[in-house]
């Protein structure tokens, strides 16, 4: 699932950052990977995907990101990465989320 969803990302022009190829070998292991030029409306990004990829988004502002956020119908876990503690606190405490986290970028 998760190749498949990558492979459809890069067919929408994402931009392999770092990953996206899965080693050779038995069993199902995926690697770490970054996606870039990815928006709602993919695949990625829209549904769960249970793996270890991350599509990079850019937002207009704080607002903006965190009604993109707030829009989408999972919210198991969210995440704020940012420099400011305190911002980030504030954010986290908007996201529609079970469990939201702060992370010192």
């Amino acid at each position: 699932r998760v190749k498949e969803l990558v492979e459809d990302a890069k067919a929408q022009g994402a931009v392999v950052a770092a990953g996206g190829v899965p080693e050779d070998g038995p069993g199902y292991l995926f690697p770490a990977t970054v996606l870039t030029n990815v928006s709602d409306g993919h695949r990625i990004v829209d549904e769960e995907q249970f793996g270890p990829v991350l599509p990079v988004l850019g937002f207009q502002d704080d607002d903006d990101a965190v009604r993109r956020a707030n829009a989408s119908p999972y919210g198991l876990q969210g995440s704020v990465w940012t420099k400011d503690l305190e911002k980030g606190a504030s954010l986290a405490a908007r996201l529609e989320v079970g469990t939201a986290a702060v992370n010192q970028a």
